[in-house]
């Protein structure tokens, strides 16, 4: 067998006629194949690293000019805008290099090859730009092939990744240290669960900032919503100010939850700013038009996505580049949700 696999190689090597490779590798849902001989197919085409399209194409050993743009189902990124502004500085700077955009969801639950987006599986991109997070394996499986990933807005646990990042933990201090300059020691911080880097960072920035100023970081201080979106902010903000009466001012890891923390403290009757100072993250639209309009610290979104092109294109240049960690600067903007306790 020569360098480039054929679909009769992975017939043979899976014991089934090509017409069952042909309908396992392109999902045909109205053939009755059972699971074990789809299994074996997969295994055969993985261990043979056999993609039909390029093959089918011709186009092994060229370029694509395709760049696939990969996140996951449940984290809604199109719809985000943070994200939004993201992917459009993807989308401009890709254009601009003659490049095309494929985007692909993945599930939450790894399962190895099979999982992997089909893009990657049929070798349809050049590289990938993994948005929001990323499970390290499937990281690791994408390298294997060849195809340069660059992460954005997140770090795989997994050595010789390109990663594209705000800022986070200073974005953190600026919030923070602006509440302390107005005269706030009581501030709370609304963040999610574990497991996301860019929270951790704008935590430890919250932390950071404490510190520095010679105050304690109480853990009884830190408030988790379950997902970062306006109902959770809204629905946390409200158990947290009915309870913590002291607590004169939050910080919030994003926007949406900030908006939400303003709806809440109207219904409680804790007026904003006088009662309670609010600063969100990431400056979205939104934050200029809610009542008050949000203090917030503004990333350089649309300079992520077009970093991160340029990155991904640079490493297909030069596979021998070290990996690089980038990240976009932020800015503190003051508006009319924070003033003196």
């Amino acid at each position: 067998m020569g360098s480039n696999p054929t679909i009769k190689d992975v017939a043979k090597k899976a014991g089934v006629s090509i017409t069952t490779v042909s309908f396992v590798l392109n999902r045909r849902s109205d053939v009755a194949i059972s699971e074990e001989v789809k299994k074996r197919v997969l295994a055969a085409a993985r261990e043979l690293d056999y993609h039909p399209s390029a093959m089918a194409a011709g186009l092994a050993g060229r370029r694509t000019r395709n760049l696939g743009v990969v996140f996951y189902l449940e984290d809604n990124v199109i719809s985000n805008q943070f994200y939004s502004f993201v992917i459009e500085g993807m989308v401009k700077e890709a254009v601009g290099k003659n490049f095309n955009l494929l985007f692909s969801y993945v599930d939450s639950a790894y399962g190895g090859y099979p999982s992997l987006p089909q893009i990657v599986r049929e070798k349809n991109v050049d590289g990938v730009l993994l948005v929001g997070r990323s499970e390290p394996k499937m990281v690791a499986d994408i390298q294997e092939r060849r195809i340069p990933v660059v992460a954005v807005d997140n770090y795989p646990e997994l050595p010789g990744v390109d990663t594209v990042q705000t800022d986070n933990k200073q974005g953190g201090i600026l919030a923070v240290d602006h509440l302390i300059q107005l005269g706030h020691k009581q501030i709370g911080l609304l963040t999610a669960p574990g497991g996301r880097p860019s929270l951790e960072e704008r935590q430890e920035g919250w932390k950071a900032a404490h510190v520095r100023n010679n105050l304690a970081a109480s853990k009884d201080l830190v408030f988790q919503c379950q997902n970062l979106t306006f109902y959770e902010g809204y629905a946390a903000a409200k158990e947290i100010l009915k309870k913590q009466k002291k607590t004169t001012a939050l910080f919030c890891v994003n926007d949406e939850m900030a908006a939400g923390v303003l709806r809440a403290a109207r219904e409680v009757g804790r007026d904003v700013p006088r009662d309670l100072s609010v600063v969100g993250f990431d400056n979205i639209t939104m934050s200029n038009y809610t009542d008050p309009p949000l203090t917030t610290i503004s990333a350089a979104k649309e300079y992520m996505g077009k970093v991160a092109v340029d990155r991904v294109l640079e490493i297909l240049e030069n596979r021998e580049l070290h990996p690089k960690r980038l990240q976009a600067p932020v800015e503190l903007i003051v508006r009319q949700s924070t003033s003196k306790p």
